[in-house]
């Protein structure tokens, strides 16, 4: 059941950038980082009050609160396997524990201590911004809940790089299949 619940999130997410007009927010300007914390505390709060397999499908559907101007939520759990990205919807599935900006910053790993140790806390690297397609120092503000930890991060106005000339690493993140589902751990395993 929750195998067909990711891939229809995976299905909405990608329809929903490649056809943005019926969105609830066209607006594709810089969020501030205090929108960007706002938007991780109510993505957090979801995620503990529904549970994973309703507040999943929510954060990627274009049409929620979720996606204000450039922000969106990404989830990973502790291991580093992403459950959900509302802007790279091609990543769900994956592990991103070795992602790294084009500085070499290993953020997910760097976040994933963060949260296990204090719970909660922000990081900045570079990573595209969808709404530009270029690669833009971003702050990220993330909480954990259970086993999971929700994220969103605000791209700063200055751009550095095209996603064009990105390094491989990146491409490969990227440009790959999606990785097969799996199933949701069971309540009280995390």
């Amino acid at each position: 059941m929750l195998t067909r619940w990711l891939s229809v999130i995976a299905f909405l997410g990608c329809i929903g950038w490649v056809a943005s007009t019926g969105a609830k927010d066209n607006d594709c300007s810089n969020a501030s980082p205090a929108e960007a914390k706002a938007l991780t505390n109510k993505a957090a709060e979801q995620l503990e009050r529904r549970g994973p397999e309703k507040a999943f499908p929510e954060f990627m559907d274009p049409s929620s609160d979720f996606f204000p101007r450039d922000l969106y939520v990404f989830v990973v759990d502790l291991d580093g396997r992403m459950w959900v990205n509302g802007a790279f919807p091609q990543a769900i599935g994956s592990n991103a524990l070795a992602a790294e900006d084009n500085r070499g910053r290993r953020y997910i790993e760097e976040m994933l201590a963060i949260a296990r140790t204090r719970g909660e806390g922000q990081i900045e690297y570079m990573w595209v911004n969808p709404c530009t397609s270029e690669y833009t120092d971003k702050l990220t503000f993330f909480k954990r809940v259970g086993r999971f930890v929700v994220a969103v991060g605000a791209y700063r106005a200055k751009t550095t790089q095209s996603a064009a000339v990105a390094p491989v690493r990146f491409q490969y993140f990227f440009n790959r299949p999606p990785a097969p589902f799996f199933r949701l751990p069971a309540p009280g395993a995390g």
